[in-house]
């Protein structure tokens, strides 16, 4: 890991803030303080308890907290000292995973209530409480484990929600509290946060997925607003809380979904890393993270445009809350979403969001073309790509939390972790490598890489414009880890990605440009220290093979619910009310393989992956169009034309008419074009368009702006 002194500097020339010296909070010398400090907002959950009242209930740390807030709320000594007795004899697991889960979990239902029913502890619980919980913040901020370099990871946040409640809570009598104060508010969210932001976090996408980076919005609601109340605000140190909201409605379906086998469900997230409730009707159904995250930012600075489109989105999907949160009102009318930019990009994570309106009978597009650091819960997904349309997934991963799926051209069983569970671009069988560690800096050129790629991806042009979103990335260095490395995989020497989504015709063009490497002859991988096992088997890896650079197989990957039947050049599902078609026009006469994932008992996670192999070339292209369209519509019809340094590629449909798209040859992007029927051709922006969100919203640069720094304005 790098030291303190060295992220410091680095946060300094990033222009990240930092906090020069410990925060000092007003805190007043009564109880409550943390939430329920707030004279008005006290007052605001009684009112709203006298019309709409709770029963305590649930397991016995929720109960507790819940008899610890009925407590407060109507002053009553029985609550509080049911509450203040469970509090008095519960105790973390002596066992790391068990200490860790629980201190995450139900800490910060245990702090408050030491805050909410202090009045009712004795001097003796409260030196009890005071050295016990001292011990337990010591022991999760000592951790190897989701501390500095885990700063997108779930148990990060809940030591920056823990560590902020308990100095909050037990101030005036710990002497110790300021330190956990300056845990929270000076190293984590002063230094540690602002140096993985600059590098992974721009944009506000939540790294370890939709489910497990829930957390991020909503573990530290309670005590940065406490903060707040008593003079210093973290939600103004760092823009990724702003960003995150539009993340939120981005990655939201525009309506209700439905998934094949199960019952249907609301709007739901776009899924990727572990993901152990999409099946359930996904977090924003499942939990109250998101409603209590977008009730809040809902009312935090009401008039601003931040707020009025979190009421919209929290009308819209009708999140669940928990009655605390829904406590505080609707504070407002929400804003038309309609107004928003029909694209967004997060550059840290660099995923691409693109759709063609925000109502339930919209188009809607998720790519994601980054390997972000600080993340446990993560997926082999760079490059991946979803498509949502009217209710129904055209295409999705195959969603899991370590569920088994059959391994690549059905041999062999993988984990939804894996590579071929995604949409993604393989290289005899594998994609990108993945950013395992070592901080959230990225790594110096020269400095000792470890199991990391050569590179990250590289988003090189990214256009915005109201007909179509586009966006190309260079992976190339992020399929290798060269040098002498035991974990590269030595077949890919060049890899672009290009997706132009074109939202009148509910398309989107995938273009895909590769040049195979033959490293895989070097003496290194004939060699005992090159790892060429399937992943996590020690079985040998068929796909490990010696070849020259034109033998190497290329392949694209796209998954269907439903079993889709091949024609030719298509590839098309009928997917409730909605047809999922593939249509290749590189290679010219494709060779579809279609592999049912299902592995028995777990039939819920496998879907129909169709995989296209290239090969018998250095340099090969696949260009492919993903169609959505009602059932029973007319199919869209697609014709490529060699121009010898380029393709022109047209698509028509009945009822909107033709498009063009011009695309160069080459393994670099360049170039390009759109034409729409007669109008004039729209030249494809050469390079990142850039982006910003403001207190109104998110707001895309001119394409001659150039104080958008790599497609997103810096703090």
């Amino acid at each position: 890991m790098y030291s303190y002194l060295f992220r410091v500097v680095i946060a300094l020339l990033a222009g990240a803030p930092l906090l020069a010296h410990a925060v000092s909070l007003d805190i007043p010398a009564g109880h409550p303080r943390n939430w329920y400090g707030n004279a008005a907002r006290l007052s605001q959950a009684r009112a709203h308890f006298g019309s709409t009242p709770f029963t305590p209930a649930g397991e016995p740390t929720t109960l507790a907290f819940g008899r610890a807030l009925r407590g407060l709320l109507t002053n009553s000594t029985t609550d509080c000292d049911q509450a203040v007795a469970y509090l008095s004899t519960w105790e973390a697991p002596a066992g790391i995973g068990g200490f860790r889960d629980a201190t995450r979990q139900q800490g910060e239902a245990l702090l408050l209530i030491y805050d909410w029913c202090h009045q009712r502890l004795s001097p003796a619980q409260i030196t009890t409480l005071v050295a016990r919980w001292n011990g337990y913040m010591d022991r999760d901020n000592g951790d190897d484990f989701a501390n500095e370099g885990s700063e997108a990871n779930n148990y990060f946040w809940g030591r920056v929600r823990n560590n902020l409640l308990w100095g909050i809570a037990s101030f005036g009598h710990n002497p110790r509290a300021q330190e956990f104060i300056d845990n929270a508010l000076e190293t984590r969210l002063g230094v540690w946060f602002p140096s993985w932001y600059q590098d992974f976090g721009r944009g506000g996408v939540f790294p370890e997925g939709a489910d497990y980076g829930s957390v991020t919005l909503s573990y530290p609601i309670v005590p940065f607003q406490s903060a707040a109340d008593f003079g210093f605000d973290p939600y103004a140190q760092t823009p990724y809380f702003r960003e995150a909201q539009y993340a939120l409605i981005y990655g939201t379906t525009p309506g209700p979904t439905s998934i094949t086998g199960v019952p249907p469900a609301g709007n739901v997230l776009f899924p990727f890393n572990d993901d152990a409730t999409f099946f359930e009707g996904s977090p924003i159904n499942v939990r109250t993270y998101y409603g209590d995250a977008a009730r809040y930012f809902g009312q935090r600075n009401p008039a601003s445009g931040n707020a009025r489109h979190m009421r919209a989105w929290l009308a819209a999907t009708n999140a669940g809350r928990s009655w605390m949160f829904d406590a505080l009102g609707g504070a407002g009318q929400p804003a038309d979403l309609n107004a928003l930019p029909l694209d967004y990009f997060a550059p840290g994570a660099a995923v691409f969001y693109a759709r063609s309106a925000f109502d339930a009978n919209a188009s809607a597009l998720h790519v994601q073309l980054g390997t972000p650091g600080g993340v446990q819960h993560r997926h082999r997904d760079a490059g991946n790509f979803q498509f949502w349309r009217k209710g129904r997934w055209i295409t999705r991963e195959s969603v899991g939390y370590s569920k088994p799926l059959r391994g690549f051209g059905g041999v062999g069983q993988i984990d939804t972790e894996h590579h071929v569970a995604h949409n993604g671009l393989l290289f005899q069988g594998r994609t990108t490598g993945r950013w395992v560690g070592s901080g959230p800096i990225v790594i110096p050129p020269g400095a000792d890489r470890g199991d990391q790629p050569d590179g990250l991806p590289e988003v090189v042009r990214l256009h915005h414009h109201p007909e179509f979103g586009y966006v190309a990335t260079d992976f190339s260095k992020a399929y290798r880890n060269t040098g002498g490395r035991r974990v590269d995989w030595p077949y890919a020497d060049k890899a672009v990605r290009e997706f132009l989504f074109l939202r009148r015709f509910g398309a989107l063009v995938i273009l895909d440009r590769m040049r195979a490497s033959g490293d895989s002859q070097l003496p290194f991988y004939f060699t005992p220290n090159w790892i060429s096992s399937i992943e996590g088997s020690g079985a040998p890896d068929p796909q490990a093979v010696h070849v020259n650079a034109d033998a190497v197989v290329r392949t694209f990957l796209m998954h269907f619910e439903t079993a889709p039947t091949t024609v030719a050049n298509r590839a098309s599902a009928t997917v409730g009310n909605q047809v999922a078609e593939l249509i290749t026009l590189l290679p010219a006469n494709p060779v579809y393989r279609v592999v049912n994932e299902d592995v028995a008992g777990a039939e819920l996670y496998g879907q129909h992956r169709l995989e296209l192999d290239s090969s018998g070339s250095v340099e090969s292209y696949f260009i492919n169009v993903v169609h959505g369209r009602d059932s029973g519509a007319t199919a869209l019809a697609a014709n490529l034309v060699d121009n010898g340094g380029s393709w022109t590629l047209t698509l028509s449909d009945a009822l909107q008419g033709s498009v063009s798209v011009v695309l160069l040859k080459g393994m670099a992007s360049s170039g390009g074009s759109v034409t729409f029927g007669a109008a004039a051709p729209v030249p494809l922006h050469g390079g990142v368009q850039g982006i910003t969100v403001t207190s109104e919203g998110p707001v895309w640069a001119s394409l001659q702006d150039a104080i958008f720094a790599n497609g997103f304005q810096l703090p």
